[in-house]
């Protein structure tokens, strides 16, 4: 056999159409896969073949990561997918099919825990007259199956992980609550519905610079104070870390102040994102999420649930839960039996930490 390496390989495959080039960017990540497997074996076309429901192939087949040169390539491929042979003992079988004389297909058995699946890679024939091209493609074949296998485990579950996002995602939009969801470098990755009115009206917080800030200002040292905490609080503080922070901002024009509880987003996990001040810990993934609560609206009294979730002690749920049925803090206090100091002290953001003095006020 001819001993190629694939540095020699790439100098055989033919030169690309420059006035159709593949747009890798705009790409999902199993065809800019097998768009770098075509590039590097010289095909002009290629696609990854799963099994349908019923597991017939090809008929109930399905062709993911389908990329061609040109249209005409795409129409050739098809052409080949549909007649494809039974994969032989040695893993790949050659396509040939009247119908296209110019292209020639090469199929190869995926590997790992999706054998049932197939790579194709269709070549221009004139290309695979050369021996030692096609005895390099045959070398390295089995690879290309292993790694197609692998690449549609990964497709998958990307799948998979996207349908689950959408789920949530749409599912946080038909919540009345105002739910934001904000990374370590505390900008915001994601704004349901109810908290966009909120940040669009300034309705006691707005979007500034694509970060959460109170309009007022002395609300706005306490917000993000607090928000501080639950995304890198101090290591000796660390086992506090899954407690939230409930605070009171104020409102224009209105009288009773809009709630807002922040919870870290990754509980039980103190080293993940932020944790403990960590300027190593990246920075685009969730470290808070902020439920932003219009006293006034419906949903409120059932929050309760919510404020329990995320930490707060009872005296602080039962707290929040007055104020959102629309008492201010006095009359909580007094239906709490508690003194109006203990009630503010619980909206107020948590204390500093050990060896760490207040500044008077």
């Amino acid at each position: 056999m001819v001993d190629l390496d694939l540095a020699e390989l790439l100098l055989l495959a033919p030169a690309e159409d420059a006035e159709s080039p593949i747009p890798i960017s705009s790409l999902p990540p199993v065809d800019r896969f097998v768009e770098g497997l075509c590039r590097a074996v010289g095909a002009i076309a290629g696609c990854i073949v799963v099994p349908g429901e019923s597991g017939g192939f090809p008929e109930q087949s399905q062709a993911i990561g389908l990329v061609a040169r040109t249209e005409t390539d795409r129409a050739a491929m098809r052409t080949l997918i549909d007649a494809a042979p039974p994969i032989s003992r040695r893993g790949f079988s050659w396509i040939r099919e009247a119908a296209t004389p110019d292209h020639c297909g090469l199929i190869v058995a995926t590997g790992g825990a999706h054998r049932d699946g197939h790579l194709i890679l269709a070549f221009a024939r004139d290309h695979l007259e050369d021996p030692a091209v096609t005895a390099q493609l045959l070398t390295l074949a089995p690879g290309l199956g292993v790694m197609a296998g692998a690449m549609r485990a990964i497709s998958a579950e990307l799948d998979q992980a996207d349908r689950r996002r959408g789920a949530m995602e749409a599912a946080l939009q038909q919540s009345e609550c105002g739910v934001v969801i904000i990374s370590a470098d505390q900008t915001v990755l994601f704004a349901n519905a109810s908290a966009q009115a909120i940040l669009d009206a300034g309705d006691g917080v707005e979007l500034r610079r694509n970060a959460l800030r109170p309009t007022r200002y002395h609300d706005a040292v306490r917000f993000h104070a607090a928000l501080d905490a639950v995304i890198a609080p101090p290591r000796h503080r660390e086992s506090q870390r899954e407690r939230g922070a409930m605070l009171l901002l104020e409102r224009t024009g209105a009288e009773r102040p809009l709630i807002a509880v922040i919870a870290p987003a990754n509980r039980g996990h103190a080293s993940d994102v932020g944790a403990g001040g960590d300027a190593d810990a990246p920075s685009g993934g969730a470290a808070a999420i902020v439920r932003l609560m219009r006293p006034e609206t419906s949903f409120a009294h059932g929050f309760e649930t919510i404020c329990q979730l995320h930490g707060l002690s009872p005296v602080e749920t039962q707290l929040v839960a007055s104020l959102a049925r629309g008492m201010t803090l006095g009359e909580a206090a007094t239906s709490m039996r508690i003194k109006t100091d203990t009630g503010q002290a619980a909206t107020r953001t948590p204390p500093p930490p050990f060896g760490e003095q207040k500044n008077p006020e």
